[in-house]
């Protein structure tokens, strides 16, 4: 059996040669090519909504009791399932005689079809109306939307979304 001894032979030590400052140039670069056309993204879009007036506290806050032009005030209370879709959707006038709310059921047209007539009724009335929008803690944003947007599509322009307390509805 051959056995073959090779012997390595060394060489020299080779540093590796870097050059730093075209790297560094060319990183400023980019750097500078990023900032400059970096265009951030909108924000969401803003729902208009009034939030409620605090009536009191000075001479020019104390409301008038024979003041006839007071907006006519609906409250809407929407009731959610456990997985976040409309249960239940009521319609009630604050200081109406009728203490009975008007149920619309789960469907958004029935609450759209009630609010556009609802509306036509203030305009011929020449009156105008304010829509709170009662919303169940669970009620998904999507159907929060939508609602907000029926009632502003219907012309209220006094619209205020308040959350529901944990009640059994």
């Amino acid at each position: 059996m051959l056995i073959h001894k090779r012997k390595r032979t060394e060489t020299d030590f080779v540093e590796p040669d870097l050059p730093i400052t075209p790297m560094l140039d060319m990183s400023f670069q980019l750097l500078a090519f990023f900032i400059m056309t970096f265009k951030p993204a909108p924000t969401e879009g803003q729902i208009m909504l009034s939030l409620p007036k605090q009536d009191g506290g000075g001479q020019m806050g104390v409301p008038d009791p024979l003041k006839t032009d007071a907006p006519t005030h609906f409250i809407v209370r929407v009731v959610a399932t456990d997985t976040g879709t409309i249960e239940k959707i009521t319609l009630n006038e604050e200081g109406s005689a009728a203490t009975k709310s008007k149920d619309l059921t789960g469907d958004v047209k029935v609450y759209q079809k009630e609010l556009f007539e609802l509306a036509e009724k203030l305009k011929q009335e020449k009156k105008v109306g304010k829509l709170t929008l009662e919303m169940h803690p669970k009620l998904l944003q999507d159907y929060v939307v939508q609602l907000v947007d029926v009632g502003l599509r219907a012309g209220f322009t006094d619209l205020s979304p308040v959350l529901l307390e944990n009640k059994k509805n």
